[in-house]
């Protein structure tokens, strides 16, 4: 993480700069997927 110059409409502004951690987004896709298998099986129990 740090600072990073960009120019934009011909003007120069620091913005602040990462690097995206790898394996996050995946883990995130396989969570949210399980959450929405659980979610259905929940409510469709719910109208039996």
């Amino acid at each position: 993480m740090g600072i990073r110059k960009k120019k934009f409409n011909g003007e120069e502004y620091e913005i602040l700069d990462h690097t995206e951690k790898p394996g996050f987004r995946t883990a995130f896709h396989v969570i949210l997927c399980i959450a929405v298998v659980y979610f259905i099986y929940i409510f469709s129990h719910l109208s039996q």
